[in-house]
């Protein structure tokens, strides 16, 4: 019997097929990291939009009731105000109002925000 160096053709397929399976999972964890991130970054632009879009309406003086839309970079928006009832104890020099803002974009995808300001009767 003489001494076997080296691998044989078995252990060499199976070393290639380890390898294969151990890549396609780093491709799949790599790939859902850089759509979990370009999802993020819409988010964020979103957010950035709607806060935007708040403030503009918050520094109304006085605050009036109605709707606003546009689109900006690829996002739709609007921005509703509306008279805010809810209250109990409404304050007597001040009237509160609800501002929605609605930022959508995409296949369904949305980021709202709400919020109360009071304004001059």
């Amino acid at each position: 019997m003489r001494n076997q160096r080296g691998f044989s053709l078995l252990e060499v397929l199976v070393a290639f097929a380890i390898l294969a399976m151990s890549l396609g999972v780093l491709y799949q964890a790599f790939g859902g990291s850089l759509r979990n991130l370009s999802v993020a970054g819409e988010y964020t632009s979103a957010m950035i939009i709607a806060e935007s879009k708040l403030a503009e309406v918050a520094d109304q003086v006085p605050l009036r009731p109605g709707s606003e839309q546009g689109e900006e970079n690829g996002f739709r928006w609007k921005v509703d105000v509306l008279h805010y009832e809810e209250l109990e104890d409404p304050p007597r020099s001040f009237k509160p109002y609800r501002l929605h803002v609605e930022v959508s974009w995409g296949q369904g995808r949305r980021y709202v925000l709400d919020t109360l300001r009071l304004s001059d009767k």
